[in-house]
């Protein structure tokens, strides 16, 4: 294997690959580097339309619906940084390899994962939701995304997107040279806490204390999730799951569902610094492809999250700007289904 991260060797069980892979994933956006690289991408010709969008849009491989023909295209990368690609949420076919924190929020689940090598391959299956319709490598309508991930980097080394038909482009990183590396152990840790809730089931009772939220409505349509939980909110008792549905769910039960499952909020986040070993704070990385997360909906935002270490659940989150809080919910009690407990949340600051 290459070199060992700090989040320790990939696990040989398959069942724990899956999400140390989304940990390393994630873990990436509190990372930074300058990078030297060649990326090759082909993309397979298609005689007829290949609609990758889903509900909210239309495309193939992220750009307009059309008939693509074959082809191959090499970009010399000199002095690259996964920072700047954050900063300016990059749209070049290239980003994701270097930038893969940003695939998270579109993953419905790790249909594959095992050792390949050097590398940890994952097979990707798009959230028909969340999955963003102009992304170039995961959009909803795709088969699933075959990756190859360097546990080392947390790079991509290579990327293959399949339609029904088959391999529809495919990409692939050759003289890979990382250059003044630099993280952030902690926050890649609480990175890392947050995106595996998208793979672990639940089912908890929370207390939550609203402080600050312009919206009042707690509507919202669910979905089948693996993952859910019984909230007091102080005005009424909720059942939420952490799935939900952008586009038919009210900004303040999105916001309650987003505590629960965290993972998808990952991919809007832009220099991510610790405050605490649970907690981190983050700009709003200027993402203007729907869904947006309901946590990170403005690059005016600034965003700090507190992680339970054991659930993974959000136990204190917010969002400021220009020092006025904007959103603010505490958990103030949380544990399994119906033995919610009063949260110590001194024992891990905020």
């Amino acid at each position: 294997m290459a070199a060992t991260h700090w989040l320790g060797d990939p696990p040989a069980d398959r069942e724990r690959l899956a999400p140390w892979a989304l940990s390393r994933i994630a873990a990436a956006a509190a990372e930074d580097a300058r990078v030297d690289a060649m990326v090759d991408i082909e993309y397979a010709a298609r005689d007829i339309e290949a609609d990758l969008g889903g509900r909210f849009g239309a495309g193939v491989v992220g750009g307009p619906s059309n008939r693509r023909p074959g082809g191959r295209r090499s970009f010399h990368l000199d002095g690259i940084s996964p920072l700047r690609l954050r900063e300016e949420d990059s749209d070049e076919p290239w980003a994701a390899l270097l930038d893969p924190a940003r695939l998270i929020r579109g993953i419905g689940t790790v249909s594959e994962a095992h050792r390949s090598g050097e590398w940890v391959e994952l097979t990707l299956i798009p959230h028909a939701l969340f999955a963003a319709p102009t992304d170039p490598w995961l959009p909803p309508g795709a088969h699933s995304l075959t990756v190859r991930l360097d546990p080392a980097t947390g790079f991509l080394r290579s990327a293959a997107l399949h339609d029904r038909q088959g391999p529809l482009a495919t990409a692939q990183v050759r003289g890979l040279d990382v250059l003044d590396a630099r993280f952030s152990a902690e926050a890649g840790t609480t990175l890392a806490r947050m995106a595996r809730t998208l793979l672990e089931p639940a089912r908890l009772t929370a207390e939550v204390r609203i402080e600050a939220d312009p919206h009042d409505d707690h509507s919202f349509t669910p979905v089948p999730s693996a993952r859910s939980w019984t909230i007091s909110s102080g005005r009424e008792i909720l059942t939420m799951t952490g799935d939900y549905e952008p586009d038919r769910t009210s900004p303040a039960a999105a916001r309650l569902a987003e505590l629960l499952t965290p993972a998808r909020i990952v991919s809007h986040l832009a220099h991510v610094t610790a405050t605490s070993p649970t907690s981190v704070e983050a700009a709003v990385r200027p993402l203007r492809t729907f869904p947006f997360s309901a946590w990170a909906p403005d690059e005016s935002l600034t965003c700090r999250f507190t992680v339970d270490p054991t659930t993974g659940v959000l136990v204190r989150a917010e969002a400021t700007t220009e020092h006025r809080t904007v959103f603010r919910h505490i958990v103030t009690a949380l544990g399994p289904e119906g033995h919610a407990q009063p949260w110590d949340y001194s024992s891990i600051g905020g």
